[in-house]
């Protein structure tokens, strides 16, 4: 259905993920924010300069009520509503907002807009648009996106959800903890702190999320997740709770907030141990625990949905999912200490420990150390294995030299997409895309991520997510920085260890049991 109407007498959506996360989202509060951070007054120019709407970009509506709300289109149809009265244009930008040329006059005062039935079909648009899509949302809307629609269990059911946007149960869950979260230690910190008046909208909320996802050591030598540090686990309605003492873990998440969001001086590469002031609380930690009687002491605590998951977040933004595949094939050398470099195949019969790197890596009876096309890959997952499982001091190798093991995770990531693009008759197709330029990463992520070829290098759904979480973490380009501005980035064993949970391992493995 499509109707005739003035740009004036549509309403900006105030449930958009955009405007949700304002604290008040009257018709003004949202132009204010569009203008601010949404690039509308360039927007509002080239439009006028234009003449009209760019052809092909057709404003979307429901119809609610009396009114027409505006779902696909808030800043084209921002535009052109202070275009078309000036009244509109928030103080202080009057001067950016161009003087309407009469061909917005004759082109824009009625427009074309299409009506969608429901808001289901609205959001099933929203998401091709923008979660799928090429303009994606940031992380923290597409999490209150989630959050906002769910509503406590009184809007959309998480099946739901799912079922619209394609995006799934245990994302669309893990997004609305994650914002809940959030945005309870945000309130709590406003309301102590009355100066701080930032909205949400503008924090890096990242670090925040990184911190309470990602292993630390606490005390040296113990490595261990924050969900299990601090009994981390969730109720029905997906908000974050602690076991312990409700003062003491109340102290560490508004510490946290204050260092990451604040203060700005914790990043994604950092873990809880790098926030300053918080040794003392994490003691108090131990203590409380060591006071507290164990019913059950032999169960491991918060297993199953309710446990936070262990997902460190990339530095651009979004999530980084553990992974939990494990190799199929195995090497039939039953010495471990003496063989940790064998090229047979990576480790021994009987099932892999728990892997922090890429010691469990399996090669054996894929790789073929006579077949040329094997060879980059065979030399350099070789050494990534031994990185990662033989002993210097009392570290392992990727721990104590994470900048050459950086280097060398990229040379083998490369070779196994490489590898692929061969065993697949893709190859010469690639080259013919970059007229005879040197292949390189970059241009192989871009081929393959073109839809045909994305499904033809990876026939399994379980190969397409974890590449697809390698190219959303930006893994490349940490990658890539490791080589050419290592003292920029500094690279430690525990972002290397956050790419290989992050779908890189999968990914690798996948492409190795797929040789033939």
């Amino acid at each position: 259905m499509t109707i005739l109407i003035s740009p004036l007498d549509l309403l900006l959506d105030t449930e958009n993920p955009r405007f949700v996360i304002l604290q008040s989202r009257e018709q003004a509060d949202i132009r204010k924010y569009l203008v601010t951070y949404e690039d509308v007054c360039q927007l509002a120019s080239d439009i006028n300069t234009y003449g009209s709407l760019l052809p092909g970009e057709r404003i979307v509506a429901l119809h609610e009520g009396d009114k027409y709300v505006v779902i696909e289109g808030n800043r084209r149809t921002c535009s052109l509503q202070m275009l078309l009265n000036r009244d509109l244009i928030p103080d202080g930008f009057a001067h950016r907002i161009p003087h309407i040329s009469p061909s917005i006059f004759k082109n824009c005062g009625s427009i074309e807009v299409d009506i969608l039935p429901d808001r289901d079909s609205a959001l099933e648009l929203m998401t091709k648009r923008h979660i799928e899509g090429v303009k994606q949302w940031k992380p923290l809307a597409k999490k209150q996106f989630f959050a906002a629609n769910y509503k406590n269990g009184q809007g959309q059911s998480i099946h739901n959800l799912s079922r619209i946007t394609g995006v799934r149960e245990g994302d669309i869950k893990e997004d609305i903890r994650d914002y809940k979260f959030f945005y309870s230690v945000y309130e709590k910190y406003c309301a102590t702190h009355p100066d701080f008046n930032k909205e949400i909208v503008v924090l890096k909320t990242d670090p925040f999320w990184r911190i309470f996802k990602a292993k630390f050591e606490f005390p040296i030598g113990n490595k261990v997740s924050p969900k299990d540090f601090f009994n981390l686990s969730f109720d029905d309605t997906f908000n974050t709770t602690s076991s312990l003492p409700s003062d003491l873990f109340e102290k560490i998440i508004q510490l946290v907030f204050e260092k990451a969001i604040v203060e700005e001086t914790v990043t994604t590469r950092n873990v809880l141990t790098d926030v300053e002031g918080i040794i003392p609380l994490l003691q108090a930690v131990i203590d409380a625990e060591k006071s507290t009687p164990k019913d059950n002491a032999d169960v491991p605590p918060h297993q199953g949905e309710n446990a936070m998951q262990e997902s460190p977040v990339s530095e651009e933004g979004g999530h980084s999912h553990s992974d939990t595949s494990s190799p199929t094939n195995y090497g039939n050398d039953n010495s471990t200490e003496n063989n940790m470099g064998n090229t047979t195949g990576g480790p021994s019969p009987g099932g892999p420990s728990p892997r922090s790197f890429f010691e469990t890596i399996s090669w054996y009876g894929k790789l073929d150390p006579a077949n040329q096309q094997h060879q980059g890959l065979l030399c350099a997952i070789n050494e990534l294995y031994r990185l990662s499982s033989t002993n210097c001091g009392r570290h392992k190798a990727y721990e104590s030299f994470p900048i050459a093991s950086g280097m060398v995770l990229r040379t083998v990531y490369e070779q196994a997409l490489r590898l692929r693009l061969m065993q697949v008759n893709l190859w010469g197709t690639y080259c013919q895309t970059i007229n005879g330029a040197f292949p390189t990463l970059k241009t192989m992520e871009d081929f393959i991520n073109a839809r045909a070829n994305k499904s033809t290098v990876f026939p399994e759904q379980g190969m397409v997510r974890a590449y697809d979480r390698v190219i959303a973490a930006t893994h490349r380009e940490f990658l890539n920085a490791n080589i050419h501005y290592p003292g920029n980035i500094s690279v430690t064993s525990a972002s290397l260890e956050a790419i290989a949970a992050c779908g890189m391992f999968a990914l690798i493995q996948g492409i190795i049991n797929l040789i033939n």
